[in-house]
């Protein structure tokens, strides 16, 4: 009966998921924010609210903060292979050659904060910077540099969509929508999205609890994915409906989302939760953000054509360096117990 729930739940999340990515493209056009900000603020928002929601029950049900900052961290290294198999379905253009180079905003800011992160740990665990109350200062840095990066992508992409719109005439290929009607629309899919990823992460806890998986390196990963299932359909998507910027920017945004979620569990954990983290944390930051820099040379680099194989190098690269972080991960965790 579990598996048959699973099913449903995820046949569920792909055909919400499906039309949550046609209406964020509709929203893009219709506000002319452009699909590098819907994609990386509104899609990415609605796409990750199963880990936070997930990452809140470990802490406040669980007390185990070291399995929300791993979900959490853990996501956003999925997050970036998931480039690499999105550029595998891409066609015969690497994906990053048809994504626009301003992407790399939103990727420096991902960038940045998975290094707070990194320093965050270091400060607090080797230099002993003591916390504002119960709270950790990293976590104050994450939710400034969020907003901030929330404006800064907000300002820089209305200013490139205002250029394009001077060069070249705009094509509006969803007129007979109005606005009102995307915004109500988009608006249910995401709350439909929400309830959806976390009966789908309920249910992955309790079918790694009935194999035997539950407290293992492999039920970790099984529940990553199944929580990360909103945006590989939202990507996939919008990749269908050729909207490449909103599938990129999804990801992305699903990171600088991730990282602000982090602070969020510091905010509820009334211990000091960047004292108690583990110290793999820092190396699963430093793997995202050794990721995330493979994806920004790619962008810059924009190779013309594929190799032989059928795949770029730089998403070569990212599933290396995902498969590579994870083994680390694995061999390093086992060692721990």
């Amino acid at each position: 009966m579990i598996w048959l729930q699973f099913v449903v739940c995820a046949t569920l999340v792909v055909v919400v998921g499906t039309m949550l990515s046609r209406y964020a493209d509709i929203l893009a056009e219709k506000t002319g924010l452009g699909r590098t900000w819907v994609g990386a603020i509104l899609l990415a928002g609605a796409t990750s609210l199963p880990e936070l929601t997930t990452g809140i029950s470990a802490v406040t049900i669980l007390g185990n903060a070291d399995l929300a900052a791993g979900g959490i961290l853990g996501s956003c290294l999925f997050n970036l292979l998931l480039l690499g198999i999105l550029d595998a379905s891409a066609g015969s253009v690497p994906l990053l050659q048809r994504a626009e180079i301003s992407h790399i905003l939103a990727a420096g800011l991902g960038g940045v904060l998975l290094t707070v992160v990194m320093l965050g740990l270091f400060v607090t665990q080797v230099l002993g910077l003591p916390s504002l109350g119960w709270v950790g200062l990293p976590s104050i840095a994450i939710v400034a540099i969020y907003f901030i990066s929330v404006r800064m992508i907000s300002h820089f992409e209305k200013r490139r969509v205002q250029e394009v719109r001077e060069q070249e005439a705009a094509i509006y290929q969803y007129s007979a929508i109005p606005l009102w009607r995307a915004v109500v629309i988009f608006g249910l899919l995401a709350v439909a999205i929400a309830g959806l990823g976390m009966w789908l992460a309920t249910l992955g806890e309790q079918i790694a609890a009935i194999t035997g998986l539950g407290t293992s390196f492999v039920g970790v990963i099984f529940l990553a994915i199944t929580t990360s299932l909103p945006e590989i359909v939202a990507s996939f998507a919008a990749l269908r409906l050729n909207a490449v910027d909103l599938a990129v920017s999804n990801i992305f945004g699903s990171n600088i989302f991730n990282i602000f979620a982090l602070a969020i569990y510091d905010l509820i954990d009334l211990p000091s939760m960047w004292e108690n983290l583990a110290p793999i944390h820092s190396f699963t930051a430093v793997a995202a953000t050794l990721m995330t820099s493979v994806a920004i040379v790619g962008l810059v680099y924009r190779a013309a054509r594929r190799p032989r194989w059928y795949i770029s190098w730089d998403a070569l690269t990212l599933i290396a360096l995902y498969l590579g972080s994870i083994y680390v991960i694995y061999v390093t965790t086992s060692v721990a117990q």
